[in-house]
């Protein structure tokens, strides 16, 4: 088992004494009862991405709330952890994690949560071509309500993939992130835009395509969540 899958069964078994909910409420238009019916009557582990795309797109727009979505967190997470082509996209299980306020969970489950992310962005340290998923996943992790520190911080320590981070993201900067599912003002956002002009990461992109970042907007402080 490698480190991603085991942080994986970390995470479930942190979430294992959520209880399964009785009941999903959600309106008809964007999830079926015959939908709501496979949720419920499925085993959490062998619900597939296609039976939980309805639900994980719409959660806590149009159907379910915390309780339903606490169970079937690790299962969401899992797959889109291992299957970056899942929809919905990691941004917007992001904001569905955030309605959860992660930061008030209990130490176990955060730490767990954790943890999967930053195995997530190691195996993306570990694959050529990985800068629009660093970009998803980075924005996901903002859009939680997490500090992206901890993962820019790991991301520096491979400068190819600084250089294909920032190819993400270079139209726009100095002045601000090209991903579409940014919604400013964010801390996160301006703290990662911040970093891109750091000393450390302004060579990293000097040095590949002999662009200018450095000292691009005032530092971010302790706003970075």
């Amino acid at each position: 088992m490698n480190p991603l899958q085991e942080s994986i069964e970390a995470l479930y078994a942190a979430f294992a004494d959520v209880p399964k909910p009785r009941h999903i409420d959600g309106c008809p238009c964007c999830i079926e009862n015959k939908q709501i019916c496979t949720l419920l009557s499925t085993p959490l582990r062998r619900l597939s991405g296609e039976q939980l795309s309805s639900y994980a797109f719409s959660a806590f727009l149009t159907v379910g709330d915390v309780a339903d979505y606490l169970y079937f967190l690790p299962r969401i997470l899992e797959i889109s952890v291992t299957n970056d082509g899942w929809w919905p996209e990691i941004e917007v299980t992001g904001r569905a994690i955030a309605n959860t306020v992660p930061l008030t969970w209990s130490p176990r489950r955060l730490v767990a949560l954790q943890a999967v992310l930053e195995r997530k962005i190691s195996s993306l340290l570990c694959e050529q071509d990985s800068g629009y998923a660093i970009d998803s996943w980075l924005c996901g992790i903002a859009h939680m309500g997490l500090d992206v520190r901890p993962y820019l911080a790991q991301l520096e320590q491979s400068p190819a993939h600084v250089a294909a981070y920032y190819l993400e993201n270079g139209r726009r900067l100095p002045e601000k992130l090209d991903n579409a599912f940014w919604e400013r003002p964010n801390a996160a956002h301006d703290a990662i835009v911040h970093w891109f002009g750091t000393k450390k990461v302004g060579d990293i992109i000097f040095d590949a395509y002999g662009v200018v970042l450095y000292h691009s907007i005032e530092p971010a402080g302790d706003a970075a969540e």
